[in-house]
């Protein structure tokens, strides 16, 4: 029903050059209103928008009051929480009209259903904590879950209802999926820099939830916050993984540049003019590339029953390299980048953690979307 009131509201914007004759003859008498509303706000004298206000505002509350009876003649456990929002539409559709001075003209007096609302608003927060109440004693996480929207529906009815706050609490904790995120083992050397790429993974996570019905713990975090019977664990551990290997490589080759200016000539006529031929140059290029790469073995695991729900191989790999070279031969065969490399000397090679770093950093970037795709679900 909310979508309904978002609707109406949007409406107002895409639609506001429209007389609203058109909505009125389809029966849809509440954006009719709205968007005569706001024609005549631009164009106070539409006869077209005029008419279509005269017609359609009287037919939406109609319309609306139709489908409370409805609703309040039913056993729909929330039936005052649909009579709310029809409520709220047409205050909306009235508040319209009043802040539109030509359509106040038509309608010197607006009907507001204030007595209405606030009673269906006490008695919707009734029927939605009730009904939390109910979620709460079948003691799953789905039924907390459910229990939760319902205390937030409560308290956005009447806000602070009873002990709402207290329960909306309590609901949104035994809802929450609980997951240990366990620690990455590797040899020392690494153990820091792993450390930091699963902080980053918990932090992207965290700051960027995908579902908030989900929260992540490392095992001293879980132990400080007193969990004790966690959900899942989440575990990562490289299968294999390689650090700066080394591979060197010459490659020699012979260049050739054609109609290359080399001088001049003297022609019979006494004259000089431009001579050109192939240049030629031979050029040895030497690249040393240090290549990292590993396995992540991510495994997501259901507890009590230690059963893997979820299991995924991640790969990455890092190649680091310097080239440098050298030419014998005439300059003028060479473009400019291999000028360039023959002007480069060897690079000293990154630290093994900065290698670390660079075949981890693709993993990272497949890891998050992978974890946030699988806790949509919960």
């Amino acid at each position: 029903m909310r979508i309904l009131l978002n609707t109406l509201i949007l409406s107002i914007i895409l639609l506001s050059c429209s007389t609203g004759k058109k909505a009125l003859e389809r029966g849809d008498y509440s954006n009719a209103t709205l968007q005569a509303v706001n024609r005549l706000r631009s164009n106070p004298n539409s006869s077209k928008a005029i008419q279509a206000v005269k017609e359609s505002y009287p037919m939406a509350l109609t319309y609306f009051q139709g489908k409370i009876d409805n609703a309040l003649s039913t056993n729909n456990a929330f039936k005052y929480s649909e009579a709310v929002n029809y409520y709220e539409l047409m205050n909306r559709l009235s508040d319209e009209i009043s802040r539109c001075p030509a359509a106040l003209k038509i309608f010197p007096k607006v009907n507001y259903f204030t007595a209405e609302l606030a009673q269906a608003r006490k008695l919707a927060a009734e029927e939605q904590y009730a009904a939390g109440i109910k979620n709460e004693s079948l003691n799953t996480r789905i039924s907390w879950k459910e229990a939760f929207l319902n205390y937030q529906q409560a308290d956005r009815f009447t806000p602070g209802y009873k002990d709402v706050k207290k329960r909306m609490d309590e609901a949104r904790y035994n809802a929450t999926l609980k997951v240990i995120v366990e620690q990455i083992r590797v040899s020392g050397n690494y153990q820091l820099t792993s450390d930091f790429f699963l902080n980053q993974i918990i932090e992207n996570l965290t700051r960027y939830r995908p579902n908030e019905f989900v929260e992540y713990f490392s095992p001293k975090s879980a132990e400080k916050a007193g969990i004790k019977n966690p959900d899942q664990v989440l575990k990562m551990n490289f299968d294999e993984f390689v650090i700066g290997q080394i591979h060197d490589k010459e490659t020699i080759k012979e260049l050739s540049c054609d109609s290359v200016e080399v001088g001049t000539v003297t022609l019979k006529d006494g004259s000089k003019a431009k001579a050109y031929n192939t240049v030629k140059a031979k050029l040895r290029v030497n690249r040393r590339e240090l290549i990292s790469n590993g396995v992540l073995d991510v495994t997501i695991v259901e507890l009590p029953l230690k059963r893997v729900v979820s299991q995924k191989k991640i790969p990455g790999e890092y190649v680091w390299f310097s080239e440098w070279g050298s030419f014998n031969g005439d300059e003028r065969a060479l473009n400019n980048k291999q000028l360039a490399i023959c002007k480069q000397k060897p690079l000293d090679p990154p630290g093994p953690q900065e290698l670390f770093v660079g075949f981890t950093t693709p993993i990272f970037n497949q890891v998050t979307p992978f974890l946030k795709s699988f806790y949509q679900q919960y």
